[in-house]
């Protein structure tokens, strides 16, 4: 009896240590990944408030390029230190240093290490159904951009983003025609502001 009282104690860490392992093994395979994408953000009642569309590419070394060209063009893109955000329609681009806290930088979760992933969220296995898993991630540190961040695989495929913050607001990114460990093109991971630009620089 007291054995099995042990492991019924045991069960909800054996749980979020296989989580946290199935997806961290997910992770480590995962050096690049380039393709489209598809953005919707909702508020709490779920009325939708933007749609946006666009391409992107991330590589290990907090690499990363992230390219919205519709309903407004924007590129953000970091070389692993520093980011460039570029509005089109502003004509400015801001330049400032890459924060590598997960909890404000989603983006890190599949272009940086992988280790640094368990210590920054608590990981549990939300879903697992006709191939595929979500994994939810919590942020640890204090005042992170989300609450939430739900991620799906199928296979070492991400198939989708979603991300709730503390008001109830929901942005669920869907990756379309990925590729996974491809090399990216050179240079893609910096930016040169084309003439004219204003550029902003930040701490």
């Amino acid at each position: 009896m007291r054995s099995f009282l042990m492991l019924l104690l045991f069960l909800p860490s054996l749980a979020m240590a296989s989580a946290t392992d199935d997806l961290l093994a997910r992770l480590h395979d995962l050096h690049s990944l380039s393709g489209g994408f598809q953005q919707t953000v909702q508020d709490q009642g779920g009325n939708r408030l933007q749609n946006a569309s666009g391409e992107m590419t991330v590589a290990r070394g907090n690499r990363f390029y992230w390219h919205t060209s519709q309903p407004y063009d924007q590129v953000v893109v970091s070389d692993g230190k520093q980011v460039w955000v570029y509005d089109k329609d502003l004509q400015q681009v801001v330049i400032k240093s890459l924060s590598t806290d997960l909890g404000k930088t989603p983006a890190l979760l599949f272009g940086g290490n992988p280790a640094a992933v368990a210590k920054a969220f608590t990981i549990k296995e939300l879903d697992r159904r006709h191939g595929e898993v979500t994994f939810r991630l919590e942020p640890k540190a204090k005042d992170p951009l989300f609450d939430t961040l739900d991620v799906t695989f199928k296979g070492q495929l991400p198939l989708s983003m979603r991300l709730q913050d503390a008001l109830g607001q929901i942005t669920v990114i869907d990756f379309q025609h990925l590729t996974l460990n491809a090399t990216p093109a050179a240079g893609r991971f910096h930016f040169d502001p084309p003439q004219g630009t204003d550029i902003i620089r930040q701490q």
